[in-house]
């Protein structure tokens, strides 16, 4: 439970935007039928292939294209460049699978160009005027720019001079000294404190406060005890906690990480010694550019709040609903239990 989870950023991506991107893969599919496995009849669209964007639209055909004609269609002509082009967005497996069968080159190329008929339909027919369309294009957009912003605060570089010198600074992270220990997790830093209380009268008492008042459930009823465990196998606080421990039976006050409040005993402890720079500079360089993505892009954020003068009025936000007061919609009830 207490392990120590990877650093990773949210997707910039909402639910509707999400919507929009498997809307705009539908018009991808015909193109993208051709990459999968076998051959298939053209007439019957497969589910695309993975791409390396979403938004792989079809688009009109490039005035700037060359090389020998493959297909005409509807006066048009479709070449060797217009076919690299739509192929572009594919990743290597599903162009490699392309390059491997004849068959499969005409699906794709049949079901891109198939796309692009049904595209030009839409367009004499006036939908790319559509008020929804337009409104999911705006979505879209406004995804795109997020998610190309944010890569570009993701933009982070480590020097090997830096990489040593954090080794040179931290050899405690890289002993394989490990420690044995227990635990009991609260919720609230009062009933540490009160927990904390009754252990410096009587430390004899640990296991069974453990087993009454800890939420750890996997090891409430042995006492709380989490075995021995080596550096960057627990959340940063209470690894720091537990290996700060000068003997065994030695208690910490009471220490906060995302899990709750911890009062931790040591119970063991294991010789180490620290490993060499060259088994543990990969590892250093991984932390340090994810730190420095973190740093960048929470101060980013940071920054645009306080030039934005963001306030959020908690009174408005604690009353704020969807504004739904109808019956719930046919999609809604099929989620719902049948029963009272």
């Amino acid at each position: 439970m207490f392990k120590q989870a990877r650093f990773r950023m949210r997707p910039w991506c909402t639910a509707r935007t999400t919507s929009v991107l498997s809307t705009i893969g539908i018009l991808a599919a015909a193109c993208l039928a051709g990459c999968q496995e076998g051959p298939r009849q053209a007439s019957a669209p497969a589910p695309a292939a993975e791409t390396k964007s979403s938004a792989a639209v079809a688009k009109p055909a490039s005035s700037t294209a060359s090389g020998p004609v493959i297909a005409t269609y509807d006066g048009k002509s479709f070449t060797l460049g217009d076919y690299r082009e739509a192929i572009s967005s594919l990743n290597s497996r599903a162009r490699k699978s392309l390059d491997e069968s004849t068959d499969r080159r005409k699906q794709f190329v049949e079901n891109h160009i198939i796309s692009k008929l049904i595209y030009d339909d839409g367009l004499h027919r006036g939908l790319d005027k559509d008020p929804e369309i337009q409104k999911r294009l705006d979505e879209l957009k406004e995804h795109l720019i997020v998610q190309r912003v944010m890569e570009e605060q993701q933009n982070a570089t480590v020097t090997d001079e830096q990489v040593k010198a954090y080794y040179d600074a931290h050899p405690q992270e890289f002993s394989t000294e490990k420690v044995k220990a227990s635990h009991i997790l609260v919720d609230n830093e009062a009933l540490a404190n009160e927990i904390e209380a009754k252990l410096k009268a009587d430390k004899t008492q640990f296991a069974a406060l453990a087993a009454q008042y800890s939420k750890d459930l996997s090891n409430a009823k042995r006492g709380g005890d989490l075995g021995m465990f080596g550096r960057g196998r627990m959340v940063k606080e209470f690894e720091d906690a537990a290996f700060a421990l000068k003997a065994d039976g030695d208690i910490s006050p009471p220490v906060q990480t995302r899990f709750g409040w911890h009062i931790i005993m040591r119970t063991g402890r294991e010789e180490g010694s620290v490993q060499p720079f060259d088994q543990v500079k990969s590892q250093i360089k991984v932390k340090l550019v994810s730190e420095g993505r973190r740093e960048k892009t929470t101060g980013f954020i940071d920054q645009l709040k306080k030039k934005s003068d963001l306030k959020i009025d908690e009174k408005a936000l604690a009353e704020a609903t969807s504004g739904d007061t109808g019956a719930a919609s046919d999609d809604d009830s099929k989620d719902m239990p049948s029963g009272h």
